[in-house]
């Protein structure tokens, strides 16, 4: 079984309650989509907690690489580039060179898998509507692909047979079973900063062998790590945010 997660943020708290869903289930293979920091005000902490995890797999993210090189900021928005510049003159440098050696997305997880941070095209693609994600589909093989970016939790369905593609939204703790001729793009949201209106922390576990795949959503202390980010001195939008889940 492994854990996939998506979009920490550097949000310690969240964390802390994946790790410890994590022990309480027996899991302990975790594979990582990016944007491990950013946002949020806890890097050091967090990196050094995912290092020592062993992921199998820890795809860069588009904070992770703008954060790492303090570099490639004009896409961001004000709040944004804000705690990027704070992020990048608070890592450690070991944890810093560590961010910048992730690999860019796609990456083929041996259980015939794929891992990826926004489209399996361009890490900092969303994949939010059909034409994006269409294209995505024809930038890797195999029937599964885990992406994030977009910090929105479900599941695009591409029936190969019809050509038909929709977006399922899963339900927490239901089993989606991968249907035969059908190929998958799944999202298992935000951990650290969710935004689908709903402020719970959000990842998926992935039974390869059974070939399905499940959501999670488990409830952390928001506010305190919102006063930890005000405390931080980043952008009030940052802590205000994560009560809304938006």
């Amino acid at each position: 079984m492994d854990l996939i997660f998506s979009d920490l943020h550097a949000n310690l708290h969240a964390l802390r309650v994946m790790l410890r869903f994590a022990r309480r289930r027996g899991i302990t293979r975790f594979v990582s989509l990016g944007d491990l920091v950013g946002y949020g005000p806890h890097p050091n902490q967090v990196l050094e907690r995912i290092f020592q995890l062993r992921p199998r797999v820890l795809v860069r993210g588009n904070h992770d690489r703008v954060c790492g090189s303090g570099q490639e900021m004009d896409g961001f928005n004000g709040p944004a580039r804000q705690s990027a510049e704070w992020t990048h003159n608070r890592l450690r440098d070991d944890l810093r060179r560590a961010l910048m050696d992730m690999p860019m997305g796609p990456v083929v997880i041996e259980d015939g898998y794929v891992a990826a941070h926004g489209s399996p095209g361009d890490e900092d693609t969303y994949l939010l509507g059909q034409r994006e994600v269409g294209e995505a589909f024809e930038c890797f093989d195999g029937p599964l692909c885990f992406f994030g970016h977009t910090h929105l939790p479900g599941c695009w369905e591409l029936d190969e047979a019809s050509h038909s593609l929709q977006w399922i939204q899963m339900e927490p703790e239901e089993w989606l079973t991968l249907r035969p001729g059908c190929r998958y793009l799944a999202n298992p949201g935000s951990v650290g900063q969710p935004r689908d209106r709903d402020n719970r922390a959000s990842f998926m576990t992935c039974d390869a062998r059974h070939k399905r795949i499940r959501l999670h959503r488990l409830e952390y202390d928001w506010d305190a790590e919102a006063k930890a980010i005000l405390a931080a001195g980043l952008h009030p939008s940052l802590a205000t945010r994560l009560a809304a889940g938006m």
